[in-house]
């Protein structure tokens, strides 16, 4: 047998050895990614939690009907009921559909509505979605289906534009009904977890609409949505008005950011501020501790304990640093906390699906933001209701991190940015 010669040999078992080690990251990597969904999916499913909500009555801003649901049950019982009574078409996008009871029944809904000739669009993400059962995927003929940004094996990791997910929860119906917010589809949204949603209605809906369309155009260039621009807006001083967030490198665009920043510079008494998974950049977090120097009561409801770890984790400095200045850090209790929102000088307001961190700065966004003092009246509300499940930070409480806290900190937080 005749032997190759030494560099030809060396060649091979380099490529080889960088073969294996590749196949062995990848498969670790997806082998993690499941593992960890899969996880915290069954942890959440032992769990029975019965936190504090209240109902909030509907209110009336610059012509438009605005109805906060800060319990996920009440907010798909209405989805379903819009739902059902749509005539001509029904527009759903969301980063999580679970394949549970809760989501069986929008699919129902969906496709009974369009086998009776309703126009009906559904997307999700392929990372948020990862764990859908591939039968439940399979819609009837007569609903438009859209995956955005699948998943088609661990080799989808190596492309950047993997790492860039629609994150929005949107439900438009007959262009006069829109809801938003950070509530996904699925039975723990139901009852487990503390959320926000809106329902929106009025001329705003059909912004919401646009926006569905123009995220459904840019990932379907075979089946075009043809839906009518929106008037542009001509005032952000008052009523209510919606940005997005889309990844741009070249511009740089963060407008849902920039409307916070623009809001924690304006405030004059205080912020009250919703948030789970809070990664500020160094521009927002300086105008948070400018407001503080003001005088402007800074309080803030974050996780005792999230679902994503790492957060947490690299959230301490900033906690440490806003809690010394003088900010209150309410930690919710027993069960997640996933609502974004957030009320100043009781009259700005904004929710939706856009976090405080690193992620919703290249995720695709929505928030609604609301100039209006009744509406303002009742976020005020609801954040005093979810402080009854809290308990407050001490003052030294996130001053004395351990050594083996500290150093997965300096080991994490290049990483900060994308999480």
């Amino acid at each position: 047998m005749q032997r190759l010669p030494l560099p030809a040999t060396l060649f091979w078992r380099v490529g080889m050895v960088a073969f294996y080690a590749t196949t062995s990251f990848f498969a670790i990597l997806t082998i993690s990614i499941y593992g960890g969904l899969v996880l915290q999916a069954a942890m959440r499913r032992r769990r029975n939690f019965n936190f504090p909500h209240r109902t909030l009555e509907p209110v009336e801003v610059d012509g438009h009907r605005l109805q906060i649901f800060n319990y996920g049950s009440y907010a798909f019982e209405d989805m379903l009921d819009s739902i059902v009574a749509a005539e001509q078409t029904i527009y759903l996008e969301t980063y999580i559909l679970k394949g549970d009871n809760i989501g069986k029944r929008f699919k129902t809904a969906l496709s009974a509505k369009a086998e009776q000739g309703v126009k009906v669009y559904v997307a999700f993400d392929g990372f948020g979605s990862l764990l859908m059962p591939f039968g439940f995927r399979r819609f009837p003929k007569a609903v438009n289906v859209s995956v955005y940004g699948p998943l088609y094996s661990f080799l989808s990791f190596l492309r950047p534009g993997t790492y860039i997910r629609d994150h929005r929860k949107i439900l438009v119906v007959d262009d006069r009904i829109a809801y938003l917010g950070g509530i996904n589809i699925g039975r723990e949204y139901a009852r487990t977890w503390r959320d926000t949603h809106l329902r929106l209605e009025g001329p705003k809906a059909q912004a919401v609409a646009f926006a569905f369309a123009e995220m459904w155009n840019k990932y379907n260039r075979k089946r075009q949505l043809d839906v009518e621009m929106p008037p542009a807006a001509e005032d952000d001083s008052e009523g209510l008005y919606l940005r997005e967030s889309r990844p741009d490198p070249l511009t740089g665009r963060r407008t849902i950011w920039d409307a916070y920043i623009l809001a924690f510079r304006q405030a004059k008494d205080h912020i009250y501020l919703t948030n789970p998974y809070f990664l500020p950049d160094k521009y927002t977090e300086h105008e948070l501790m400018a407001a503080l120097q003001r005088g402007v009561r800074v309080e803030m409801i974050t996780p005792d304990h999230s679902n994503h770890p790492v957060v947490d984790l690299l959230a301490r400095p900033i906690y440490a640093r806003l809690n010394y200045a003088g900010a209150c850090l309410w930690l919710y209790q027993k069960t997640v906390i996933h609502s974004k929102t957030a009320t100043i000088d009781r009259n700005w307001s904004t929710l939706g699906s856009a976090n405080l961190d690193g992620r919703s700065l290249i995720n695709y966004e929505i928030n609604l933001f609301v100039i209006d003092r009744e509406f303002a009246n009742q976020m005020e509300a609801m954040f005093d209701n979810d402080k009854s499940n809290c308990r407050l930070a001490a003052p030294d409480e996130f001053d004395h991190p351990g050594f083996f806290r500290l150093g997965l900190e300096g080991l994490l937080s290049p990483f900060r940015s994308s999480l």
